[in-house]
């Protein structure tokens, strides 16, 4: 495994493009855990996986 200092351009972004990716899947995973007891907040993690999947988006157009 490369050093993330060694990383091309490319790399780095696809890196980010995946972790944003892991990040969207986890936030959902907390709202459909939460959803029946805790609507409200589930709604909030809702929103933040929709904000990393924005983000996985603008990083896509950029690779």
């Amino acid at each position: 495994m490369k050093n993330f200092a060694d990383l091309t351009e490319r790399e780095v972004l696809a890196v980010a493009i995946a972790s944003e990716e892991e990040d969207s899947r986890i936030y959902m995973s907390f709202a459909e855990d939460l959803a029946e007891r805790y609507p409200d907040t589930a709604k909030i993690f809702e929103e933040m996986a929709e904000e990393e999947r924005g983000h996985r988006h603008r990083l896509l157009e950029t690779y």
